[in-house]
């Protein structure tokens, strides 16, 4: 009797354990994107706010702990794109590469780095002719509180992008991080890499 329940119990899991992989959905190069575009959509995608922070930063050789963190305007272009929209329009497979077109409708981030800039560079100017010598860190509070009063004002704006993947261990990839940029933001960030 101890033997049969055990069968039973064994047996028991299994059958579970088939059923919830049977219910799985199947991971396909849309259904990749569809979860990235969730994930940021949530502010749960960690690679989007590792891609947010490499494009805000100066890479110029200072300590991790040295680099200008933006922390109030990055939570506010993190919390932006809940109102990301977004349509699968196509997906194309051709062995283990794959397109995915999307259309969405997001924040112009581009818009708030050209209204940023001028702002950031006219406080610059005025801070290095003043007298009164701020502090590293109160030049960084500086610019993130210009940055946020720019993120107040983001507009969204439609636009269509191909995202390119890859199939690597059974799963599919994401292989150009530019291409989601320029989806997600608006933002080309091989235009902030001036070492080529």
């Amino acid at each position: 009797m101890k033997k049969l329940k055990k069968v039973l119990s064994i047996t028991l899991v299994f059958i579970l354990l088939s059923g919830i992989c049977g219910c799985a959905e199947k991971q396909t190069p849309s259904n990749m994107v569809k979860n990235y575009l969730e994930e940021v959509k949530k502010g749960e995608n960690a690679d989007f706010s590792k891609l947010l922070n490499e494009n805000l930063e100066k890479e110029d050789g200072k300590a991790e702990e040295e680099k200008t963190k933006f922390d109030e305007s990055e939570k506010k272009m993190i919390n932006s794109m809940n109102k990301l929209t977004y349509k699968i329009n196509s997906e194309n497979i051709d062995g283990d590469s794959a397109v995915v077109n999307v259309t969405a409708t997001a924040p112009d981030l581009a818009a708030v780095i050209g209204e940023f800039l001028p702002k950031a560079i006219s406080v610059a100017f005025s801070s290095a002719f003043s007298e009164n010598n701020a502090s590293d860190e109160e030049n960084k509070k500086m610019f993130d509180n210009i940055l946020s009063e720019c993120l107040d004002n983001v507009t969204l704006t439609e636009r269509t992008q191909d995202i390119h993947l890859e199939k690597v261990d059974e799963e599919w990839k994401i292989t150009d991080g530019n291409e989601m940029a320029k989806l997600l933001a608006n933002i080309d960030p091989s235009m902030f890499n001036l070492q080529k």
